[in-house]
């Protein structure tokens, strides 16, 4: 059991290793555990990728469309050449959004005629009622082009409220669990938000962990006619054997979802975040009215976990307002190198006196505690990678403590086992009435922490709910160790020599 524990520590803490094994073993392909990626370090020791977000005033492509015809029956109205304008997008495409249109014309008069003539509307509204937008355009002559820039207008205070809620919601996307550890900041004068993600590398990998920052919106026939700012929660789940996601709104979307579905019966409504579909086609369909918010959808093919992650993207992707990202960055380590290593010496140090300790007092039972504290050590790592926790400098600290709290249970047992041989019990029974007696005082003590451990998650925020689950993962992991791993190794001492056991433990 020792050993199958030691070899999954091992491949999961140093995957490379499994890889080279397992092409070894005529297996090329294999990448390891969590694609060769070991366990995560922080922003201190490792450094990441800083992502630079604001908002996004750009029109999608189909809006852009809309607004290209209003502007060329604007133009017709000054120019009376035979070649009609010619409008393309303009700049490059970035989440399925462009910077404005660009109209091009057969000559430069033409295209000096209709700046001077001003047609071309300032201000322009589309859509209705929740669905209705405004946009600005600004034109401006470039040879015998006219490029216009289109952006969405949104009040300062709108722009305001909404970042700051979407800085709340990208800080329980990203760090739901407490574990990831990354640094979001908001700047509200220059209307950004800067997030640092520990040890991400690439673009591709920052995007997944931020699960997209699109502004969650409904469409009909490719129209948007709901968003959802107001949708409170999604979950999902079963009913009548097939997966379904059950959604709920609030009192102002839940009057513009009724009349939304009251008028649209049988028609599809797809979900989108921003211009990337959340589901896979076909899109719900509306198959009755949804009076008082409370709606569900039935999805197809979809397993349980495509539900659940779908629901996520609505709950926690509800965004106020679309992001985009303006820049991506490579930030080093917050801590210096001298001072990385001499905290990491420091805590080899701690660990190897507390080694030495049961070694210098216990003798060979202080030896099979040192190896139960090394899987211990070894377990908790592997879980924090499993849960795909992030290592940093004072978790370190964190579990460089939790070595020495977690030795108190193999002296408490030791002691007991003292004074059942004192008693005058043979060894296996000196054993066994050790143990048993030493449980209850060592899961009293560790309970009462599990409980400190369980308010701390339940009303915790961000570090501090992570700090909790990694606390309650070190007390669980040191019962195991010192309740069945030693117990594992006395018994193998035992049954090879009782008396040299007895002889060996320093009573």
């Amino acid at each position: 059991m020792v050993i199958a524990l030691a070899l999954i520590s091992v491949f999961v803490l140093y995957p490379r290793l499994s890889v080279m094994i397992a092409s070894g073993l005529g297996m090329p392909g294999y990448k390891g555990p969590f694609n060769g990626q070991p366990l995560r370090q922080g922003l201190d020791l490792k450094g990441g990728m800083e992502i630079i977000l604001g908002p996004d005033f750009r029109a999608d492509v189909a809006t852009l469309d809309e607004i290209s015809n209003t502007v060329k029956q604007q133009i017709e109205k000054v120019t009376s050449v035979t070649t009609q304008p010619k409008a393309a997008k303009l700049g490059l495409q970035d989440m399925g959004k462009y910077e404005g249109l660009k109209f091009t014309f057969a000559s430069a008069g033409d295209t000096q005629r209709v700046i001077a003539a001003g047609v071309i509307e300032q201000d322009l509204s589309l859509g209705e009622g929740a669905g209705k937008t405004t946009y600005k355009l600004l034109p401006s002559q470039v040879g015998r082009t006219i490029e216009i820039t289109v952006n969405q207008v949104l009040s300062k205070d709108f722009i305001e409220k909404s970042m700051t809620q979407a800085d709340e919601i990208i800080k329980l996307r990203v760090n739901r669990l407490g574990l990831t550890e990354p640094d979001i900041r908001l700047d509200l004068p220059n209307q950004r938000i800067m997030v640092q993600l520990p040890s991400v590398k690439t673009e591709k990998e920052a995007q997944e962990i931020l699960q997209r920052t699109g502004r969650l919106n409904f469409r009909l026939n490719g129209v948007k006619v709901l968003f959802g700012d107001d949708l409170k929660s999604a979950k999902a789940g079963y009913d009548g054997g097939k997966v379904v996601i059950n959604f709920s709104f609030g009192k102002e979307g839940a009057t513009r979802l009724r009349y939304i579905t009251e008028n649209n019966l049988k028609k599809p409504m797809a979900i989108y975040l921003d211009e990337d579909p959340l589901m896979d086609n076909p899109a719900p369909i509306i198959e009755s009215a949804i009076p008082d918010g409370n709606g569900q959808i039935t999805l197809g093919g979809a397993g349980i976990e495509e539900a659940k992650k779908d629901a996520i993207l609505m709950e926690a992707g509800s965004l106020p307002i679309s992001l985009r990202n303006l820049s991506f960055n490579q930030v080093a380590p917050t801590l210096g190198k001298d001072m990385i290593r001499q905290s990491l010496v420091a805590g080899v140090a701690g660990i190897a006196l507390v080694v030495i300790f049961m070694l210098g007092f216990y003798g060979l039972m202080g030896a099979l505690a040192d190896v139960a504290l090394i899987l211990y050590v070894a377990l908790v790592l592997v879980v924090m990678s499993l849960m795909r926790g992030v290592l940093t400098l004072p978790g370190v600290a964190g579990l460089i403590l939790s070595v020495g709290m977690a030795v108190d249970a193999n002296i408490i047992i030791f002691e007991r086992i003292k004074d059942e041989l004192r008693a005058g019990k043979r060894v296996r029974p000196a054993v066994a009435g050790g143990f048993s007696r030493a449980f209850w005082t060592i899961f009293d003590s560790n309970l009462t922490t599990l409980i400190i451990a369980g308010v701390l998650l339940i009303y915790g925020y961000g570090a501090v709910r992570g700090f909790a689950i990694t606390l309650g993962i070190g007390i669980m992991v040191s019962m195991f160790t010192a309740l069945i791993v030693t117990r594992f190794l006395m018994d193998l001492l035992i049954d090879r020599d009782p008396d040299k056991f007895v002889s060996r433990f320093r009573a």
